[in-house]
């Protein structure tokens, strides 16, 4: 059933518990029912961890799958807060299928910035491996395996046994959006709303920064911390923290986490405004 060879990947005992799951998955006849047995085979694969899932769309919001009732995090994800995530930005950059290690989904200093500490660390989430599922190259599904507080980081093993059976999951993925679409109806995704967002992001002190300052400020907002700043855009450090003492001035902030709630407030109106535009 796992399509791939991965003798010498995963142990005879996880390979025999990740088929069993894989298969309850693809004959599942409900969808949420079909992530939460492939949840068990991944988690069967790489214990103490807790699978976040949906989908991610061009130019409409997410997706989002509550698994186990609504989530905060969930809920303020797709109002907008997807647009500064890491692994929506790997989907924007991708075409094809790929199970990403942090290194490779976190931007350097990640842990350090204010997105992570405001939007990660409140809910004591400490690590991630994430497939981005291309079902077309405009729609992929994603599975977030994370782990909290008290668990140890992936290892290299672990992510070894998740790239292993990423075109299974792939499989499960698509037999998922089936389920799901089929039992949802053909609910038109927003692309209004997602247009909002991205307008909202895009004019964000449009009318008191520099177009200097405003790329500085975006990549504070993506999570960056100022010493990656000044390495993207390949400017001096002193000249970031020039830069970033006048965005605090211009914008009425006193910190990088001050800027990131700023925003999420702006997020919040533009949709409000949009909602009773509607």
């Amino acid at each position: 059933m796992n399509h791939i060879d991965i003798k010498g990947t995963l142990p005879l005992s996880l390979s025999a518990s990740w088929s069993k799951h894989l298969s309850e998955a693809l004959t599942e006849s409900d969808a949420l029912t079909s992530i939460l047995r492939l949840g068990d085979g991944l988690t069967a694969l790489v214990p103490n961890t807790t699978l976040y899932a949906g989908f991610y769309q061009r130019e409409a919001p997410p997706i989002v799958i509550d698994l186990n009732g609504e989530h905060e995090w969930n809920r303020d994800y797709k109002e907008g807060q997807y647009l500064l995530d890491p692994s929506y930005e790997q989907f924007m950059k991708r075409r094809t299928s790929v199970c990403l290690s942090p290194k490779e989904m976190f931007p350097p200093d990640f842990r350090e910035s204010a997105y992570y500490i405001s939007f990660y660390r409140p809910y004591g989430m400490i690590d991630e491996i994430c497939y981005l599922l291309y079902l077309t190259e405009d729609f992929a599904a994603y599975f977030s395996l994370m782990r909290f507080a008290g668990a140890p980081q992936f290892n290299s093993t672990e992510f070894r046994r998740l790239v292993a059976v990423t075109e299974s999951v792939e499989i499960a993925a698509r037999r998922i959006w089936k389920l799901h679409d089929e039992q949802q109806g053909n609910t038109a995704p927003s692309h209004q709303l997602h247009r909002v967002f991205s307008a909202a992001y895009e004019r964000f002190g449009a009318e008191e920064l520099s177009e200097r300052e405003k790329e500085v400020t975006h990549l504070l907002l993506k999570g960056l911390p100022p010493k990656s700043v000044g390495r993207m855009l390949k400017i001096a450090p002193g000249t970031v923290r020039n830069h970033i003492k006048r965005i605090y001035i211009k914008l009425d902030v006193r910190s990088q986490a001050e800027l990131l709630a700023l925003f999420f407030e702006t997020l919040q109106d533009a949709a409000a405004q949009q909602q009773q535009s509607a």
